[in-house]
């Protein structure tokens, strides 16, 4: 058998656990790392387990020692020996357990006691008849113990059960209506019920000339902040003020004194009246437009081209309601809570800028242009149908009058005949010849009238009807003259031929009273006409036949005024055109023949 060694085993705190002995092979190193805690308690068990084998066989050989034959067990004795000699009995390893949780037990005692303590207080003055409400109301405030005045006590008991319920405290007043002791919802419909018999029958009469118009709630709903003042009268008393440290009292005995002050001197809340300010501005803007309407002004109903005379038509006020003003007295009237009132309303009468007598004063011939003609009859037909043509126009305001489009193209179908006219600088005849004339008194008259030219072409030389630069030629469909009626009135043309004349009134609105216009001619310059003839050769001619084909004219430089007139003084004078005639070298066309 191979010779044990002792060596000790350590658990992980560093305490022996216990010696063993083991075989040189089984030894551990020296300076090796001590086992670790569980390492070391399964080894301790198996200790345990080979000492309880170790003692259980001691006993064995124990009762054994005596073989029957008065001598020893030869085994028993070999054990003997060998443990007496070589191993003594190994000791008890020694391992401390420690005690878990052992602070958590601590705290919970302590606890335990406090709550036997207190049980204890509570029970004791109970056990011993003493009612609580007899006790002081305490509490420490500054580090000093304060209790309620026994003078409170009775109060006390009244306003602490008012404080632990949920209804407004006594003596609060909304709307002069006691609502102390209701709930927040009791309080709010019994101020709704004590307003409906205004908030919801008024009628507010807004009565203009024949018609009226009913402010009612549904037209205009109204309303209260009830729900916001109820909830204020509730919140009173309730509500921390400050801190306890300035008072001195509790959070309990502030609300026991606000309650207890509020039973003695009575607080009020008001409520406040708010009505749809749209809804009626609405209902005032319709209010307004049906009642407002602009004037109506006398104008021309017509105009008989053969008497001369004009009918007008009625003019007829207007009305005005200022809605601002209106809106601000029916506000007025629903903020101070009336029920049943009427708001008379005079609206503003505002009269026609023009009426019917100043039309009749004002309106007559604005103007009169007359021109004598020949004796030619063709010219002279000419002239009668051009002026048929435009008698009996109306022009209206902004209208712009054309003689082409008026009279259309001077055909022989409309019974035109040819008649001397100017063209290409040549007297020639053509149909429709001499309606130049009607077209420049029509000229003279329209620009003594006051009225816009807007196109006007001169003659190639000077008429002989009218004055130099008082000529309007024509010519289909080029040439044209035009005029703009830039009044704010109708303006009614009456054109007429007989007994060699052609006249042309313009009738409407005259001009301001004793003003009239006339037109002046001012030669500027005289160009003069050049003195050779010159010779054309025409070989349609016969030959040794000539014709003189163009006069020899001189020429002119001409301004046209437009000079106003007050009575027979003048006021001022416009300058409307300048006209340049040209001078005309004399033309003789002939055919030398051979």
């Amino acid at each position: 058998m191979a010779r044990l060694k002792r060596y000790e085993l350590y658990d992980g705190d560093g305490e022996i656990i216990r010696d063993l002995d083991l075989t040189h092979e089984d030894a551990p190193l020296p300076g090796k790392k001590p086992l670790g805690r569980d390492q070391g308690l399964r080894e301790r068990d198996a200790w345990e387990k080979r000492q309880q084998e170790t003692r259980s066989r001691r006993r064995y050989f124990r009762d054994n020692e005596d073989d029957g034959l008065g001598a020893p067990s030869p085994v028993f004795d070999d054990f003997q020996r060998f443990e007496k000699a070589e191993e003594p009995e190994e000791e008890r390893p020694r391992y401390r357990r420690r005690e878990p949780h052992r602070g958590l037990w601590t705290a919970a005692a302590v606890l335990a006691g406090l709550a036997l303590l207190a049980m204890a207080l509570l029970v004791l003055p109970q056990a011993a008849g003493i009612r609580y409400r007899f006790l002081p109301n305490l509490a420490f405030v500054n580090g000093n113990l304060i209790s309620l005045d026994a003078e409170k006590e009775k109060n006390f008991a009244l306003c602490r059960q008012e404080i632990f319920t949920d209804t407004i405290y006594p003596g609060v007043y909304i709307d002069q209506l006691q609502v102390g002791g209701m709930t927040r919802a009791e309080a709010e419909e019994a101020v709704n019920r004590l307003h409906a018999s205004v908030d919801r029958t008024f009628d507010i009469v807004i009565s203009v000339g024949n018609e009226s118009w009913h402010v009612t709630p549904e037209r205009v709903p109204v309303s209260r902040n009830t729900k916001e003042i109820v909830e204020k009268a509730w919140a009173l008393g309730r509500l921390r003020s400050g801190d306890p440290r300035s008072s001195g009292l509790t959070p309990f005995q502030e609300r026991v004194e606000k309650a207890s002050a509020m039973r003695s001197a009575p607080l009020s809340f008001t409520t406040r009246v708010d009505w749809d300010h749209d809804a009626l501005r609405g209902m005032i803007t319709g209010i307004v437009n049906y009642v407002n309407r602009d004037p109506v002004n006398s104008t021309v109903q017509s105009f008989d081209f053969n008497t001369k005379t004009f009918t007008f038509t009625e003019d007829r006020p207007g009305a005005r309601l200022d809605a601002e003003s209106l809106y601000q007295q029916t506000a007025a009237l629903l903020d101070a809570g009336e029920t049943k009132t009427t708001l008379w309303i005079t609206p503003e009468k505002v009269l026609a800028e023009v009426t019917k007598t100043e039309l009749m004063n004002r309106f007559g011939l604005i103007s009169a242009y007359t021109t004598e003609t020949t004796k030619n009859e063709n010219r002279n037909t000419n002239i009668s149908l051009s002026a048929q043509a435009i008698n009996g126009i109306t022009v209206l305001p902004g209208e712009t009058f054309s003689f082409n489009r008026t009279t259309g193209e001077r055909t022989a179908a409309k019974g035109y005949r040819e008649a001397a006219a100017i063209s290409g600088g040549q007297s020639r005849d053509e149909i429709g010849g001499g309606v130049c004339q009607t077209s420049s008194t029509l000229f003279n008259a329209v620009a003594r009238a006051n009225l816009e030219i807007v196109e006007r072409n001169p003659h190639a030389w000077p008429s002989n009807y009218v004055e130099k630069g008082f000529d309007a030629t024509v010519n289909w469909p080029g040439l044209d003259f035009q005029f703009r009626n830039n009044t704010d009135w109708p303006v009614f043309i009456l054109a007429s031929y007989g007994n060699r004349k052609i006249t042309v009134n313009l009738y409407g609105m005259s001009l301001d009273a004793d003003t009239r216009i006339d037109l002046e001619s001012i030669t500027t310059r005289t160009l003069p006409q050049p003195a050779e003839t010159k010779y054309v050769i025409n070989a349609a001619l016969a030959p040794g036949e000539s014709k003189k084909t163009v006069t020899g004219r001189k020429g002119y430089v001409v301004e046209t005024w437009k000079v106003w007139y007050q009575g027979e003084r003048e006021t001022r004078r416009e300058l409307l055109f300048t006209t340049t005639y040209k001078a005309y070298q004399e033309t003789v066309e002939y055919n030398p023949g051979g």
